[in-house]
């Protein structure tokens, strides 16, 4: 009967061992907007953002929880529900919202803060690489399905109109060089930058708007995240954020 006991036990203690060194896993996605994230909906995303989780965030993660990564990026809107629901515990680089912060929960801090660009015609404000959002009163900008409408534009008149669809570069090139819409806001000048130079847009220019607030994008996290892996992740970007400006591509000369 002791021998008997011994084993039962013994089993229980390999078992408890064995659910302990289980790797835990920590389901990531990423909203796409070069050059912070590229290919946002493959196995894999790119991007400055993602390589700068993968060398100061989630190596250390997996030394103080024995946490795996596993990226399960789709459309902006399923991400957005899939946050909510827990079925992914981390989405960056997103808008702050009062209806959202319903929902998530969010860094302790920013994760980049930028005035907002548009996409122009190149003979917009000839010259300039620098406007006034007076300038699109009246007129048709663009926006990414999903994204949050600028304030400004609403009340000044200007029209806001939601694009979509896998070919949404190539589109929105030809919406504006042909005069059907007056540009494309994105809320990170970077990005706009970024799509003029990496879509070689020869005929396009982005331009920064510098009497408009600057925008703030964050860290989402699943209300159903443990708090103390929040407050790591959070020290840990806090603790490396220096390096990330270093990281992102130089745009080209004007």
């Amino acid at each position: 009967m002791q021998y008997r006991l011994l084993f039962v036990l013994i089993l229980c203690f390999v078992s408890m061992h064995a659910q302990a060194a289980k790797p835990r896993v920590l389901r990531v996605a990423a909203v796409q907007g070069p050059p912070h994230v590229t290919n946002a909906e493959s196995e894999q995303p790119s991007g400055s953002a993602p390589d700068f989780m993968r060398k100061y965030v989630f190596p250390e993660l997996k030394k103080k929880f024995n946490m795996d990564v596993v990226w399960k990026s789709s459309p902006f809107k399923r991400e957005q529900r899939d946050l909510e629901m827990g079925n992914i515990d981390m989405l960056f680089l997103v808008l702050k919202t009062p209806e959202r912060e319903k929902i998530f929960d969010y860094s302790a801090e920013p994760f980049l803060e930028e005035q907002p660009g548009v996409i122009v015609a190149k003979d917009f404000q000839k010259g300039k690489t620098s406007v006034s959002v007076k300038e699109f009163a009246g007129k048709t900008v663009g926006q990414m399905a999903g994204a949050v409408v600028a304030d400004p534009f609403t009340k000044q008149g200007t029209k806001v109109i939601f694009l979509t669809g896998e070919d949404i570069g190539e589109r929105l090139s030809n919406l504006v060089e042909t005069h059907r819409i007056d540009g494309v806001f994105i809320h990170l000048s970077s990005i706009t930058e970024d799509i003029v130079e990496r879509n070689k847009f020869v005929k396009l220019k982005s331009v920064q708007i510098h009497d408009m607030a600057s925008y703030k994008v964050w860290i989402a996290y699943s209300k159903k995240l443990e708090p103390e892996i929040k407050a790591e992740i959070d020290r840990l970007i806090s603790a490396n954020r220096k390096h990330y400006r270093a990281s992102l591509p130089m745009p080209s000369p004007k």
